[in-house]
């Protein structure tokens, strides 16, 4: 499995099976199979879903209802957040969120 650590470092740890996201002292298995994968963008280009319902469905398809509920009573800063939506689809496509991120930023910038 892979673990990415959610924290300072954002070092992406490896491991088997399963990607995990390290957030805190907690890890939580990621939900990488290619069904999740597919609900995912099917649940991203849903414009019925204001921005929050999205983000919140991916949360739980990706780590599960419980999982989605630890993490939204952290109160994470909107950085770590935004950061955190970046591990999500990283540990699924198994890309760095960083590099993720950066290439959003660049979109975003040409839009």
């Amino acid at each position: 499995m892979r673990i990415i650590d959610t924290g300072i470092t954002k070092e992406i740890l490896s491991g088997d099976n399963h990607p995990q996201l390290k957030i805190g002292d907690k890890c939580y298995t990621v939900d990488d199979r290619q069904i999740t994968f597919e609900k995912i963008q099917e649940v991203q280009q849903d414009i019925k879903l204001k921005e929050n319902e999205r983000t919140n469905k991916i949360f739980e398809l990706a780590l599960g209802k419980e999982a989605t509920k630890e993490i939204e009573e952290m109160e994470l800063s909107v950085s770590n957040f935004i950061y955190l939506t970046y591990c999500i689809m990283g540990a699924i496509t198994g890309e760095d969120p960083q590099e993720l991120q950066k290439m959003a930023k660049e979109q975003s910038r040409k839009n």
